[in-house]
Formats: C-alpha cells, structure tokens, sequence
C-alpha cells in the first residue's frame, strides 16, 4: 500500500488527540530539511544530514514508543486500540516492513552502534544524494515513513472517535 498521500507539510490532520503527533511533528520538519537541503557542495559533502538522519530516526521510532507508553495509558480504549495496532505489525511484518526494515533497524543501528544505513552517493549526472540500502534514495525511505505513521495515527485517531456499538 502507498501511504505517501496529499501533501504533508500542509494537510493537518484532524483530531489530533494522541501524544504521538508531537515527535512525527518533528519528523516532518526533518523530512522538509532533506526535501530542501543539498547534502553537498561540488565535491564536498556538507554532513549536516547526518545529524538530521539520526534525529530523524530516533524521532520515528519515538512515535511508536510514546504511543506505547503514553497514549495507551490514556483509556482502556487507547490501550486496545493501540494493542491491536503493535499486533497487527507484529503479526503481518510484510505490510509493516518499512518499520521493521527501516524505522527500527535503521534506529537500532545509529543509536546502539553508530553505523549508518545510508550514505552519499552520487547519481550519472554526479548530483549528489543520500543513498540507503540497496540502493534506494534514503530521503525518500524517510519520506515513507513519516506518511506511514501519519496514516497509523490518522487511523487511530479516527478508531478511537468513532464509538463502537455492542
């Protein structure tokens, strides 16, 4: 499923309840930074998207986190809901890949061991850019993944206002 839908830097989803929104708030700045940032100047790379890479994913997986441990505190509702989201990706990796393979591999690698899944490149016309695994733009992963838990949270915001009728 494509998750990168509408624009996010003016689109601002309504309700916004869960404490999560805050950290993906940030994400998105980071995401605007590296849409609108040039990670070199010639032949020189300018390393301040190395430190918006690791703010960025450790603010990602932050969103996961503070769902967790905040927002499911707030009702027995929030706690279901929110149980029923992390089960949902544990149990169907494949449609939660870009948090598996990316948000939390990616995350785990920068802050327990400092090594980067993305690097600089360079494309046939020598523009530069920031290459991750396999040679997919890392940006663009990024990219992916803030309109990932912008769906999720969308979703949950929408699942907890709705009432459900027994």
């Amino acid at each position: 499923m494509n998750y990168v839908t509408g624009d996010i830097f003016v689109k601002v989803p309504s309700p916004q309840t869960l404490k999560a929104w805050l950290p993906l708030w940030d994400c998105i700045s980071i995401l605007f930074l590296f849409q609108n940032s040039d990670v070199a100047d010639g032949e020189d790379e300018l390393p301040e998207w190395q430190i918006y890479w690791v703010a960025g994913l450790a603010l990602l997986r932050t969103v996961g986190h503070v769902l967790a441990k905040v927002d499911a505190k707030i009702s027995p509702e929030h706690a279901e809901a929110i149980a029923a989201l992390w089960k949902g990706f544990q149990d169907d990796r494949s449609k939660s890949a870009i948090f598996w393979t990316f948000i939390d591999r990616e995350r785990n690698n920068l802050l327990k061991t400092y090594s980067f899944g993305a690097k600089l490149a360079w494309d046939d016309n020598q523009d530069a850019y920031v290459e991750f695994e396999g040679g997919l733009d890392a940006f663009d992963r990024f990219r992916e993944a803030v309109y990932w838990w912008r769906h999720h949270l969308m979703a949950l915001e929408h699942e907890l206002l709705v009432p459900t009728c027994d």
